[in-house]
């Protein structure tokens, strides 16, 4: 499920935003079959990048570079202190990417744990004016945290970090671009603007 989900992402930048066990059949050879193409989006490499740049940012505490990959996904009106708000709420979803141990993808066993979260950097938000984030950010939040309920409901016990690892290794944004363009092509869909 894990790699069903994000080697499109991180090899053509592309994801289906609607991760939930009704879009997932398991086929008698362990591949899977991906059902309901009505929220698949296409990612600019950049945006990808910034993915990844945030990844490191988190795990090394890196302030500026946090700022930047913000920037490279496209929010708007960001001060430094919108910035570590926002860093609350990348903490949270890159926690399990960052610690190299066998672990669920969440910790807690509050049900509330993430909302509690998402009410922190909501309010943390307002208190600073906000920012605009991209229609891409919304689309690969909300497609993030339904995988995770994905793997809170299957009980699932991996070390995150390690498969996360094995997909970046060695990503390069232009190769990213190429393979991308070659599959749009020949899925027959038409280049965007």
């Amino acid at each position: 499920m894990f790699r069903a989900w994000y080697v499109p992402f991180y090899g053509y930048g592309v994801i289906h935003g609607d991760p939930h066990l009704g879009n997932y059949q398991m086929r008698p050879d362990g591949s899977v079959n991906l059902l309901d193409y009505g929220a698949i989006r296409v990612f600019r490499a950049k945006f990808v990048r910034g993915v990844i740049d945030l990844y490191h940012a988190i795990r090394d505490h890196n302030d500026e570079l946090a700022h930047h990959a913000y920037e490279i996904w496209g929010f708007t009106n960001l001060t430094r202190e919108t910035t570590e708000v926002l860093n609350q709420w990348a903490r949270f979803l890159y926690e399990p990417l960052i610690q190299d141990r066998e672990r669920p993808i969440q910790e807690s066993d509050d049900p509330q744990y993430g909302q509690r979260v998402a009410a922190r950097v909501h309010a943390g938000l307002k208190r600073t004016g906000g920012v605009r984030p991209p229609r891409e950010f919304v689309l690969m939040d909300r497609s993030a945290i339904g995988l995770g309920g994905v793997f809170l409901r299957l009980g699932a016990r991996l070390n995150w970090s390690r498969l996360f690892q094995e997909l970046i290794a060695g990503f390069d944004s232009d190769r990213l671009e190429q393979r991308q363009a070659e599959a749009l092509r020949r899925a027959g869909v038409p280049p965007s603007d």
